[in-house]
């Protein structure tokens, strides 16, 4: 088995992240965290176990969070326990070449993609299930930092891992490989959406403009086609792809935006002391995908009195933050993660197989984000790659893995 993973330690973290003031290689150097090895391949450990051989795997945020070691130690998430190991690849398509017996809702030759590592209730067999677990919030499980007996083994980035057949769904007939790696981050989208559904006749704003961005657009203008959608990009180009998925406004980062949003809201602009700047008026739904402080506290201004903040983007730093719009204009800030259960005319359905019956049907457009492809051996191009909106125009970056 071909796979990478990081294993973090506080020394090796703090000493990369020196080392990478001087040079970005530190990150795929000697005391990076960052490995690509040959492991042997390991059994199915017990029964409902699969070994998937991977197909194609996207490259997610996160997974750039981790490897560019973009995070703080105090961030409430790190005081959590972790799993030693970390295998990358998540925005997967593969195929099943072994089940255990016990499997029957699978067989060899299947094509799947993976939603989830296999720590939460279901994957352990864990019962009774946790409250998250039994409301279908998998993403959310309460028990998913405790140690493991079997924990998973590899993930997309290699050429095949074992896991719980629990965290695996079908790839639809008619649906590419190539689509299949957006199941994940559309799931995310529509999750997204979910957590604050866009009415009719109301000002959405979309901050950020890459894939989670590109795809929450898509899903808003699905669900209420009679919202107005307005998007802030970084760079032309992007502003141009947000526009072609159903924005009918887009601003650039760096521009007089406040002065930009009274405008496309009618609300009133008022400059304090020093500059300081806040709307009345506003935004009905925001959603801030970027997740910076810049971001965040701009979306909390621009938002109407008794809006709604979605936060999406992962930030794995402290901020400091005015949130006094929360209290003074009684502004709703909720949060987004991962994807789970959502009600679609009239049923429970994963958000994962909704995402990939949308996309089957047309509804998603996906083919134009996906930007670049890799072979897994040129990682270190594909990483940089991905983190280069500027010059490469990146929005997703692959590694194909078929014919390994």
């Amino acid at each position: 088995m071909q796979t990478m993973y990081l294993e973090i330690s506080v020394p090796n973290f703090l000493l990369t992240r020196l080392l990478a003031r001087f040079s970005r290689k530190a990150y795929f150097g000697p005391t990076a965290p960052l490995h690509l090895v040959n492991l042997p391949d390991p059994p199915l450990p017990g029964p409902r176990w699969v070994r998937v051989r991977n197909r194609m795997c996207g490259i997610c945020g996160s997974d750039l969070h981790q490897i560019f070691l973009d995070a703080s130690l105090d961030v409430a998430p790190a005081a959590l326990p972790s799993h030693q190991r970390t295998y990358l690849g998540h925005e997967m398509v593969g195929e099943i070449v072994e089940a255990d017996r016990s499997v029957t809702d699978f067989a060899v030759g299947d094509r799947v993609v993976r939603w989830g590592r296999g720590d939460d209730c279901v994957a352990r067999g864990r019962k009774p299930l946790c409250p998250a677990c039994a409301r279908g919030q998998r993403v959310l499980c309460e028990h998913a930092s405790e140690p493991m007996e079997h924990p998973s083994i590899g993930g997309g980035f290699g050429d095949s891992f074992i896991t719980p057949a629990s965290v695996l769904l079908h790839v639809p007939n008619g649906l590419t490989d190539e689509q299949a790696i957006f199941a994940e981050p559309a799931a995310v989208a529509i999750h997204v959406a979910w957590r604050r559904l866009p009415q009719r006749g109301e000002l959405v704003l979309v901050l950020g403009c890459g894939t989670i961005g590109f795809l929450l657009i898509q899903t808003l203008r699905a669900l209420q086609p009679d919202c107005t959608i307005s998007a802030m990009a970084q760079f032309p180009w992007q502003a141009d792809m947000a526009r072609a998925f159903g924005a009918q406004h887009v601003f650039l980062v760096g521009e007089d935006n406040y002065a930009q949003v009274a405008q496309l809201t009618g609300g009133r602009l008022y400059t304090g002391r020093g500059g300081n700047r806040m709307l009345l008026g506003g935004f009905d739904l925001i959603f801030d995908v970027v997740g910076i402080t810049a971001t965040l506290d701009n979306a909390l201004r621009w938002v109407r009195a008794g809006g709604t903040v979605v936060l999406v983007g992962v930030n794995l730093h402290r901020m400091s933050l005015d949130i006094t719009p929360v209290w003074y204009q009684e502004v709703n800030l909720i949060g987004a993660v991962g994807h789970g259960m959502v009600e679609w005319q009239g049923k429970a359905i994963s958000a994962f197989e909704l995402a990939m019956q949308w996309t089957l049907a047309g509804r998603l457009q996906v083919k134009p984000l996906l930007t670049h492809r890799f072979h897994l051996q040129d990682y270190r191009q594909a990483f940089i790659t991905a983190l280069d909106k500027r010059d490469a125009h990146s929005v997703k970056v692959a590694f194909d893995l078929k014919g390994r």
